[in-house]
């Protein structure tokens, strides 16, 4: 009966905490696949979920007052617009070009070649649109929750919304590791927010009726092209892209017949990757049959791929990272390499590859294919290579939305690819190709030359792009291959190198891009004019609270980066550190619930000293240990300021007794911090400690002025 009355007191807490976490993942994540600009600015979606919580959360005491409406039913017809402009504007703009003003500063894919001030407009529209709808769909939801919590005591309540947010992230990460798309993400976050509304009674049937529309409208219009005739039109989803498969095919001269020549891949709906059959075969059956243009195009394209296998010997042992659908697996077959370890971070597209190269390569008894990231299995693997190739690794998407980082950031650092001279045999060779620009290539020249030495490196441009290779190679192979001694071009001597703690190969200077300042004035221009009208009980934080929210996520932000940095970048890491992050809240919660009064100046004492620990201490001094006391030591040290954090906000909620002022503040100072996090961008990802600890010190000066401390 116990349980039963717990349940019953809790349940819609619970349900609407678990469903706003779990929508926000959702909707970031579906963001940044249709509208491919925020697949580069997912932390900007984040930060409109947090101001859109906030805003809920300033709500409730006004709604309280009798003062106010209550906004949370007003989610159904946010969302159904939210969904039909998402698809509306995928639609439009699938397969093209992106608006954005900073090519000289950052490095995008298949940006259109516009004037600046007209990239500029449509960048900063574009941006401020999908900003505000998610600002307001939030809204709602921060509302929810912040009425449920505000029926219990806070600690309680906290800890049963933490709880919830645990099970949010789990089901979202379940729903990603079954790689189901967007329509059954939606469809359980709809259907749990109908059982909310059911349970206050306020079901109705335009309800039902705008998430059904929605889920349909997702289901018919969010599939991309369907198959037509003969050719194959797929889409499908894996935890980090959506992947649009697409059939390339001719018809014979001789007979009509249609003639497979593979498939190409689109990820967040633009190029990424072909699984083509360049087998000498195919090209002698291409001459034989006329296609004269195509034999020569597949032939340059086989040359192209083959070029790291023709500078080493057969049977040697190859690490091709970045493996893809096969290409790169497929020519090391063809030149009788073997052992070949086949490194790829995305399940589905080694799946696709599996099923669908015209060659398959991955069937061969020689090739092992690995699920990881590259860096991670660099960390990781005890093999000993004769030959590393990094099979055009790059990526469409960001880390996650807590993250500046790209998912490839940290395969093209100098530490990285310093493991990478570790895994060679004694004279084996490293291969890069990659479709760049001027000053990436100049980047990646400048570090392969830091790392293996500049006598060693040599480049070609070709079709696929520049490859560099690095390894004793005499002066008859550099002759064969067309393979020049790589220079520095003095032009670019003040270019900044990647690193672990810098690892923003895209970006050309330690900065941030002019278009973001830009955008983000904008945004918070408009923002405040709405919030100021509106809801301008956001604009009157309790500063105690904004500032453990600024100071929280930059430190948040620095430990998803830094454990996918130890542990890969990959989606299961990611939630990992999320769950991380929340279980030491919890954690800190329970502690506060058992304690009659913390001190907090002997909680701020030990959160300024686990900080300074953090930002001295580098996680290199782990490399040593066995795996597993070095996963622990090094989570420990990334967690242990987050549980000081929460132990200070869990004791200075409970003193404020209440929740709906105290968590408004923290979400609208969560948004500002997620600001500063671009700070990285200019002084490196160690430096969001010492943001951190400059905005908890501002927490403690006010603290002691309103005497908690």
């Amino acid at each position: 009966m116990e349980f039963n009355s717990v349940l019953r007191r809790y349940f819609s807490l619970f349900l609407i905490s678990a469903l706003s976490l779990y929508l926000e993942l959702a909707v970031i994540r579906w963001l940044g696949a249709e509208i491919r600009l925020l697949a580069y600015s997912k932390n900007l979606v984040l930060l409109a979920a947090f101001l859109g919580l906030a805003i809920g959360f300033s709500l409730v005491n006004r709604k309280r007052s009798g003062n106010g409406s209550d906004t949370r039913f007003t989610f159904p017809a946010l969302w159904g617009v939210f969904a039909i402009l998402v698809v509306a504007f995928a639609l439009v703009s699938v397969s093209r070009p992106i608006f954005y003003p900073g090519g000289g500063d950052e490095f995008l894919w298949n940006v259109a070649d516009l004037s600046f001030w007209l990239s500029l407009a449509l960048f900063i529209a574009s941006i401020l649109v999908f900003f505000l709808i998610c600002m307001f769909l939030f809204i709602p939801l921060g509302q929810a929750v912040g009425e449920a919590m505000a029926q219990h005591a806070p600690i309680q309540a906290y800890i049963v919304n933490i709880m919830a947010s645990l099970a949010g992230v789990w089901v979202f990460s379940l729903v990603s590791y079954l790689q189901t798309p967007p329509v059954v993400w939606f469809g359980l976050g709809l259907a749990g927010m109908a059982l909310y509304y059911y349970g206050l009674r306020r079901l109705t049937g335009f309800t039902v009726g705008i998430f059904a529309v929605s889920l349909l409208v997702i289901h018919f219009f969010g599939q991309g092209l369907p198959s037509s005739g003969d050719t194959l039109h797929r889409t499908v989803w894996s935890p980090y892209n959506r992947l649009d498969l697409t059939e390339v095919s001719y018809n014979r001269a001789e007979d009509g017949q249609k003639v497979s020549l593979g498939y190409l891949l689109d990820v967040q709906q633009t190029f990424h990757q072909a699984a083509l059959d360049l087998s000498s075969q195919r090209i002698q059956a291409l001459r034989q049959e006329g296609e004269t243009l195509r034999a020569d195009t597949t032939e340059q394209t086989s040359a192209a791929y083959s070029l790291p296998y023709r500078l080493v010997i057969p049977n040697s042992r190859v690490l091709v990272v970045g493996s893809g659908m096969g290409n790169d697996v497929a020519a090391a077959l063809r030149f009788s390499m073997g052992p070949i370890d086949a490194v790829e971070i995305d399940p589905q597209i080694l799946k696709l590859g599996q099923e669908l190269h015209p060659e398959q390569p991955y069937s061969n008894p020689k090739v092992r294919l690995v699920n990881d990231d590259a860096r991670s299995f660099f960390r990781t693997t005890q093999e000993e290579y004769d030959l590393v190739v990094f099979a055009l690794l790059d990526s469409h998407t960001l880390l996650s939305g807590m993250s500046s980082v790209r998912l490839d950031s940290y395969v093209y650092t100098l530490e990285s690819l310093t493991l990478v001279h570790g895994l060679l045999s004694q004279n084996g060779i490293v291969s890069i190709t990659f479709a760049t620009n001027e000053w990436i290539e100049e980047r990646l020249g400048r570090m392969v030359s830091q790392v293996f030495g500049a006598d060693q490196v040599y480049f070609t441009h070709g079709i696929l792009g520049t490859t560099f290779v690095a390894g004793p190679l005499s002066a008859s192979r550099l002759a064969a291959e067309n393979l020049q001694a790589w220079q520095p071009d003095p032009a670019y001597a003040s270019l900044p190198l990647t690193t672990d703690d810098w690892p923003y190969l895209y970006l050309r200077q330690s900065s941030i891009p002019a278009g973001y300042i830009q955008a983000l004035l904008v945004i918070g221009l408009a923002c405040l004019a709405i919030i100021a009208r509106s809801y301008p009980e956001a604009l009157k934080p309790d500063w105690h609270f904004w500032l453990l929210g600024a100071a929280f996520l930059l430190i948040e932000f620095k430990s998803v980066t830094e454990l996918a940095l130890l542990f890969g970048t990959t989606w299961f890491v990611n939630s990992l550190a999320i769950s991380g992050v929340l279980l030491m809240a919890l954690g800190a919660n329970l502690f506060v619930l058992r304690v009659p009064r913390v001190h907090l100046g002997w909680a701020y004492g030990l959160l300024f000293a686990s900080l300074l620990l953090g930002y001295v201490l580098p996680l290199e001094v782990f490399a040593g240990l066995p795996a597993t006391i070095k996963a622990l030591a090094s989570m420990l040290l990334l967690s242990l300021p987050l549980l000081f954090a929460g132990v200070i906000f869990s004791e200075s909620l409970r003193r404020a007794g209440e929740t709906a002022r105290p968590l408004a503040s923290n979400f609208s100072g969560s948004a500002v911090g997620g600001l500063l996090e671009y700070g990285s961008l200019l002084w490196g990802v160690k430096s969001l400690y010492i943001l951190g600890l400059l905005l908890y010190l501002g927490a403690l000066v006010n603290a002691r002025l309103h005497k908690l401390v």
